[in-house]
């Protein structure tokens, strides 16, 4: 994702000033056929919001990318587009990963197996996944959208299932050859890879890419470029890199520590709210804002039962700390002997928490934070 914003940035800038080429040329010889999923031949009658989330949203799904060690680097969405489980998204959700999880809102989860089309340069890419009898969801045509139209997005920012965004399309820029649609739908980080509907209940473009520094900045890649895609049978770590001409700004993860953790449950009960509080030390030497955490739970066997997500956008200062705290609800943390024993923590599990994802605030220096 913040690949795509550095890129976005950059070409909206040559919009007002100048005229910059674009990461990504249109592909050669690509013929536009419908290789995925029903398409709309002829004018649908329009969807309420409500009839596009009750019809549609059980067909997107979440994606819990993860390295060689099983340890997570990115949450995104995605969305069937047939009935044997292949799942479009976009590229950089998967980029990197050697594994990667897909659950569906009703629970259902499976793998990603290989990539069978992919365009890095479009940012898009198919998956094909372990679960069968999937029901796909209706493509329309981007070629025939409109400025002013009303949409529909369905995604799971910082993992929260199934979230729901109404906006219009705001504009069709055109940056090379390739173009984007600019849509006032609200979409974040997990976002991406999620599918953009028309009134009709059509998926015209898949979210993509955000913009921080205005209101409403939010992109999706026409639905017709992931109809254009090449087949082709990649290992799921053999992904190739996007090619950003942007530099990227250096992270490192153990200078972001999170440490005095600790958990409140009910073990009389099998299921509940779990409040976690913890603190999170910056030892950068700027600020940092935007952390992106993961929770896992495990149950008394160490076995994972569930995860959650949050992203924190306070602002953590050089060298200090600041406490967090985070609830989610959780089925059968503890064992039902746990009701008998309610102060013996070996009978309910425990909590692990990740650090995904931060962003270093370089245009504030510590001394323009001293005087603010």
């Amino acid at each position: 994702m913040d690949k795509l914003k550095k890129i976005v940035a950059i070409v909206l800038a040559s919009l007002i000033f100048t005229s910059l080429t674009f990461l990504a040329a249109e592909p050669q010889g690509k013929s536009v056929k419908p290789v995925v999923g029903p398409t709309e031949a002829t004018r649908q009658p329009e969807l309420t919001t409500s009839q596009i989330v009750k019809k549609y949203s059980p067909s997107v799904v979440t994606i819990v990318a993860l390295d060689q060690n099983d340890q997570p680097l990115s949450l995104g969405s995605g969305f069937f587009i047939n009935a044997e489980g292949d799942v479009a998204s976009n590229h950089h959700v998967l980029e990197g990963s050697s594994k990667a999880i897909i659950r569906t809102m009703d629970g259902r989860t499976g793998e990603v197996l290989e990539i069978i089309n992919d365009d890095p340069e479009l940012d898009l890419l198919i998956a094909k996944s372990s679960l069968k009898s999937t029901n796909p969801l209706p493509l329309g045509d981007s070629d025939t959208i409109t400025v002013g139209e009303e949409i529909t997005a369905i995604g799971n920012p910082a993992g929260l299932e199934g979230t729901i965004s109404n906006g219009i399309i705001s504009g069709i820029r055109k940056m090379g050859k390739v173009k984007l649609i600019q849509i006032t739908a609200p979409i974040s980080p997990g976002s991406s890879g999620g599918p953009v509907f028309n009134k009709s209940g059509r998926v015209i473009g898949i979210a993509t890419a955000y913009l921080d520094i205005g209101q409403n900045l939010n992109f999706a890649m026409p639905i017709n470029y992931l109809k254009s895609l090449t087949p082709s049978r990649i290992k799921l770590g053999s992904l190739p890199k996007m090619v950003s001409k942007t530099g990227t700004v250096e992270k490192n993860v153990t200078l972001v520590k999170i440490f005095n953790v600790g958990k409140t449950y009910y073990p009389k009960q099998d299921s509940g709210d779990i409040i976690i509080n913890f603190a999170i030390r910056n030892s950068h030497e700027y600020p940092i804002k935007n952390i992106k955490l993961l929770f896992i739970y495990k149950n008394s066997k160490k076995e994972v039962i569930t995860y959650s997500a949050k992203e924190i956008n306070d602002l953590i200062l050089p060298h200090l700390a600041l406490q967090f705290s985070h609830k989610h609800f959780v089925r059968y943390f503890c064992d039902a002997a746990a009701t008998f024993h309610p102060f013996d923590d070996s009978l309910c599990g425990d909590v692990e928490i990740r650090i995904l994802d931060y962003q270093i605030d370089r245009r504030t220096s510590p001394t323009d934070l001293l005087f603010k």
